[in-house]
């Protein structure tokens, strides 16, 4: 799958152009001037091959007057990045479109699967923001009480936009080279806008910069999803970047809730929710009528997701998803895990509790502790190979 990055917030200006790279050929690039030049050079780019086009514009949940979206919001508060407004800039719907007509329909997020094309809601602040965290004194400062704290107040350079409006264009030079330098520490390639830069083209080199963030960061997500965080949901606004575990569980944190135990599911439904990724089937011989029936999954694409060792017990307010399939949480009483870190090809039980919000201990303790000592405050990978459901009948 082909890696591609749009920069397309100047294009809905007076003479404003997108600006697309390609990350698996770094310098190839391309400008264009409308929608239908965009679809026809990420077409070019992509060579023919799926490819994933990361974005800087509102992929979806935009409103016809503009408003901010829940996520956009979410995300000034907990990190402390306010996302410009989105003026005369196409939206993501608007590209859909495009694509569509030029021959190459898209999905509005990324195929993990990398079969088919689709586009990635990416913002080169936040990436950056990002960037700066990983490289602070304070993202490996595990004991630091004001860490959040921190992180909010973090500055990026600013190069680019409302923050710059009236500054010189030496400053903000100065801001795009400051910028490029943390981004090139952290691995990403910068050549080619160091060279326009180098000529004195301040706005082309920080659009070419933006777009190579953005194929950077959607690169980093089908690879690595771990160490990034796909935040908001597909349907109502969302947008990725990357993202270390703390910060992971600062924008992935979620009003804590409390699925009741005794809420449970027809087999029929969870047989149909995880059909194409397990093997349903009920764990007793003969169905005792007016008690739950007990029905394991086992998976043939393994759920993996992360959790955070801050009790006794797994809170499963304190796991996110990583990659694969979800798994469905009402009726959820048993799993058999691999921890990600483990070398060795052990097991291991989670059991549920009995408290009201949803977790689970570990059973048995001792062979979780000889590989995770207790309340360590560190984040673990494990994937998800077996799950047992109390399921209800159907009810005529």
């Amino acid at each position: 799958m082909r890696i591609l990055g749009a920069d397309l917030r100047d294009l809905g200006a007076a003479g404003g152009e997108a600006t697309a790279v390609s990350w698996d050929e770094p310098g190839a690039a391309a400008r264009a001037g409308d929608l239908p030049a965009v679809a026809r050079e990420v077409a070019r780019l992509a060579g023919g091959e799926p490819f994933v086009l990361a974005v800087d514009v509102p992929v979806a949940g935009v409103s016809p007057e503009g408003k901010p979206r829940r996520v956009d919001g979410w995300l000034q508060r907990r990190i402390g990045v306010r996302l410009p407004p989105r003026g005369d800039a196409p939206t993501g719907a608007a590209l859909l479109a495009a694509l569509a007509t030029a021959g190459h329909p898209c999905l509005p997020y990324p195929d993990r699967d990398r079969r088919q094309a689709g586009l990635a809601e990416i913002h080169p602040e936040l990436v950056l923001k990002a960037l700066v965290w990983e490289r602070s004194v304070a993202a490996s400062a595990r004991e630091l009480a004001q860490r959040e704290a921190v992180l909010r107040a973090l500055e990026i350079p600013a190069y680019r936009g409302a923050r710059v409006a009236r500054a010189s264009d030496e400053e903000r030079y100065a801001g795009l080279d400051l910028a490029m330098g943390i981004a090139a520490a952290a691995g990403v390639e910068t050549r080619a806008p160091r060279e326009e830069l180098a000529r004195g083209r301040v706005g082309l080199a920080a659009s070419l910069f933006d777009a190579t963030l953005l194929a950077h960061a959607a690169k980093r997500y089908l690879d690595e999803p771990e160490r990034t965080a796909f935040v908001g949901a597909r349907e109502t606004g969302y947008t990725i970047l990357p993202a270390d575990a703390f910060l992971r569980r600062v924008v992935l944190k979620e009003a804590s809730r409390t699925p009741e135990r005794a809420r449970l599911f027809p087999r029929a439904t969870l047989e149909e929710r995880l059909a194409d990724h397990a093997t349903v089937k009920p764990l007793e011989l003969l169905d005792m009528g007016g008690r739950a029936q007990r029905i394991e999954a086992v998976f043939d694409e393994v759920p993996r997701y992360e959790f955070d060792n801050l009790d006794e017990m797994l809170w499963w307010k304190h796991c996110r998803h990583l990659a694969g399939p979800d798994l469905p949480i009402e009726g959820l009483d048993e799993m058999v895990v691999r921890l990600d870190a483990d070398g060795g090809d052990a097991t291991l039980r989670l059991v549920r509790s009995r408290h009201k919000t949803l977790s689970f201990r570990f059973e048995p303790p001792q062979s979780w502790r000889t590989r995770i000592a207790p309340r360590d405050g560190k984040t673990y990978g494990f994937r998800v190979l077996r799950a047992v459901f109390e399921a209800g009948k159907v009810q005529s």
